[in-house]
């Protein structure tokens, strides 16, 4: 994606009626690959091209032609600039497609999935005269302020990736004042607390991944917002659930390919009914300490090919003995690759069944 920005900022991309100009260079890598001038080095979940490469010999050509022309320079410098809230004229940038700003606190760096590792910025109000604006990443909710945000979100209307969290772990994110939201969305994060579930994420059919952390809901079961969705392949789900269980239910997450469950303290029990998740790739059970057994119905997850089970109970872990009878090893004997990961001591222990 990167490149196809820079192609679509250098303006080497054409308009055509009813793409946007990203769509349209998205067609020109894909001729090339076609051509074999280009091959695709990862992918993403949604099986869009993440990264490409070359061939070392036509990349010297390239490089080669650049330099001669002036076209190009290389450079490994990075240069880090924190910015916790956007200047009023930014709103005079009529084109603008990607706002991006994230700041990163060194301190909990270690501490990858701590609430203020990633801190976002404040928005002006006239945000949602951005019009062109794809993607949206990382706006701070501040209590209060709700109403405004989703009256500028309903105007982006070709909004692709929106990120929204909270200043403080205990404060709530009101995003339920949005009537619609933009139906381009494919990539939703929500960090902070929610009394409920937004009524329009049902609506997001071009949702691909979603990811809500320290949600914790209590009386809403956040499954059925998001079992229906037809594109959906991520779902990841961090203290965003304080109930006793989930259960995902039979015909549901028909494209979902990787799932992460963490840090829900008070999660009893998980329940796959055969004929749910029949893509699933990837799952992630992480810190989820009242847990007693693993999932059941998890041996009906055919296409699995990673299992990462993290700081889980004793007596979980104990179960997926081979040698022991009556044990649950058979419910995972499927899968290629099932990882055990133990860090409560403060040092990673990592076995592989």
């Amino acid at each position: 994606m990167t490149l196809i920005r820079l192609w679509v900022a250098e303006g080497f991309v054409e308009v055509k009626a009813g793409m946007t100009k990203e769509e349209v260079a998205e067609g020109y890598v894909n001729e090339l690959i076609n051509r074999s001038l280009v091959q695709v080095a990862k992918k993403r979940r949604d099986g869009r091209s993440k990264s490409y490469r070359i061939h070392d010999l036509w990349r010297e050509i390239v490089v080669s032609k650049s330099r001669e022309q002036n076209f190009v320079s290389l450079t490994s410098a990075e240069k880090l600039t924190r910015v916790t809230e956007l200047p009023e004229e930014i709103l005079k940038l009529q084109y603008l497609r990607h706002l991006l700003l994230t700041s990163v606190n060194k301190r909990l760096r270690g501490c990858y999935d701590g609430f203020h590792v990633l801190t976002g910025f404040k928005v002006p109000k006239g945000i949602g005269s951005l019009t062109s604006l794809q993607k949206l990443c990382y706006i701070e909710a501040e209590n209060g302020n709700g109403k405004v945000l989703c009256s500028s979100l309903e105007k982006l209307n070709n909004l692709q990736s929106l990120h929204v969290g909270a200043k403080e772990e205990d404060e709530i994110i009101d995003l339920d004042s949005l009537s619609s939201a933009p139906r381009r969305i494919r990539t939703l994060y929500l960090k902070g607390r929610l009394q409920d579930l937004p009524h329009w994420i049902h609506s997001l059919h071009n949702l691909t991944r979603v990811c809500l952390w320290w949600s914790k809901l209590r009386d809403v079961d956040p499954l059925q917002s998001f079992q229906d969705l037809p594109h959906l392949v991520s779902l990841n789900l961090g203290a965003a659930y304080e109930g006793e269980g989930l259960c995902f239910k039979a015909g549901g997450f028909e494209s979902l390919k990787c799932l992460c469950l963490t840090r829900m303290e008070g999660l009893k029990w998980v329940r796959v009914e055969a004929g749910s998740m029949p893509l699933l790739e990837e799952a992630y059970l992480c810190e989820c300490k009242s847990m007693k057994k693993l999932p059941s119905g998890i041996e009906h997850l055919t296409n699995l090919k990673l299992l990462d089970l993290a700081d889980l109970s004793d007596s979980l872990i104990t179960s997926l003995n081979r040698d022991l009878k009556g044990g649950d090893f058979w419910k995972i004997a499927h899968i290629p690759k099932v990882l055990i990961v133990d860090s409560k001591s403060g040092i990673w222990k990592i076995t592989y069944l």
